[in-house]
């Protein structure tokens, strides 16, 4: 569970991440980034914490916001690493419009094997709106107008192989050419004509 997170914050451009670090929880923010939620916009931020203490030990995970108020988390773990240490994991989501209030945004883990807790740098949230990163399944402006003129475009193109292709079968089936006047229609009937009779002179 541990390694999943770590390639997510990876993904997401987060730097190189220690492991290892002598039982002092390490933590570190992800870059925030923004889901569709209910119709509103959500900032999503995501704090991984190296070196927690292992279950049964107390070990909590929390954000302060710029304000002084300290914001309950989810925490997910701990989950063992394989280096043999524990891994925790905990998310916050903020409503966009409501950014300003909360920043600069700080992680803090509880004490470990020392006995002190440990901080992250601060988070500016608002300056990080215009470019946090969207969820894939979040709907792009301007999408649906492109999906559509591209359906247009390869519906025309099916179209026009199609009529191509039936095109092509009418020309094989009957071979193109003028038709014959009413003279050497005659004159091709009379010639058959005489074909036939001398056929059945030399038979006869």
């Amino acid at each position: 569970m541990a390694g999943t997170w770590l390639l997510f914050l990876l993904a997401l451009e987060c730097p190189t991440l220690p492991t290892g670090v002598g039982g002092t929880p390490f933590p570190s923010l992800a870059p925030p980034i923004t889901l569709l939620a209910d119709g509103k916009q959500q900032m999503v931020v995501v704090c991984l914490v190296l070196d927690v203490a292992p279950p049964g030990f107390d070990s909590p995970i929390w954000f302060s916001a710029g304000n002084g108020s300290a914001l309950d988390a989810f925490t997910y773990g701990p989950s063992p690493a394989t280096d043999g240490t524990w891994t925790s994991l905990a998310h916050l989501s903020l409503p966009s419009e409501e950014l300003a209030s909360w920043e600069p945004l700080v992680c803090h883990t509880g004490p470990g094997a020392e006995g002190h807790s440990r901080s992250t740098q601060p988070l500016q949230l608002s300056g990080e709106a215009s470019t946090a990163r969207t969820c894939p399944w979040e709907p792009l402006r301007g999408m649906p107008g492109g999906v559509l003129w591209l359906g247009v475009l390869r519906l025309l193109l099916f179209k026009l192989l199609l009529f191509d292709l039936l095109l092509t079968c009418s020309r094989l089936r009957h071979p193109v050419g003028p038709p014959p006047s009413p003279a050497a229609a005659t004159r091709l009937r009379a010639l058959g004509s005489h074909r036939l009779y001398l056929a059945t002179e030399t038979g006869g």
